[in-house]
This record gives structure tokens, sequence and C-alpha cells, in this order.
């Protein structure tokens, strides 16, 4: 018998920036990009850090609702 696994991945970390690390997520494309690939290698769930177009973490309503509109979802889960 197999047991149930959920998967959670954390694709950006609310510190690291492209010069730390050049596969760093920053822009929703590049999350949308990360989070498809997480899915489609299994993971259920997705923690991301909304960016501004600098790299700063940001908690603007605006910019975090446009990036959880355009996440893709695991409708499979």
């Amino acid at each position: 018998m197999t047991k149930p696994c959920i998967i959670c991945v954390a694709i950006t970390g609310s510190v690291p920036q492209k010069s730390d690390n050049p596969a760093v997520p920053i822009t929703v494309a590049e999350q949308v990009e990360s989070t498809q690939a997480a899915f489609e290698a299994g993971a259920s769930i997705v923690h991301a850090h909304v960016r501004n177009d600098d790299g700063s973490t940001t908690s603007d309503p605006e910019t975090v609702s446009y990036t959880h509109l355009t996440l893709p979802t695991n409708r499979e889960v």
C-alpha cells in the first residue's frame, strides 16, 4: 500500500536575488514558469514571495492579487 504525500515547493524565498542565484524566479512570468515546472515534477502546493520589478518583496494588494491569479494551480490534488 502506498501512502499519499503532499509536496510543497518554495520557489523564491524572501531574501535571494538574481545576484545570489540567477535561477531565482523574480518576475511573475518566472514564478509562473517555476510553479508549472514544480507541479509537473509532482508538487502539490507552491509557496512564493511576491516581488516588485526591482526584486524587492511586496505586500501591495494589486501585485499580490495579480500574481495569485496568474500562477497556475494544481487541480489534480
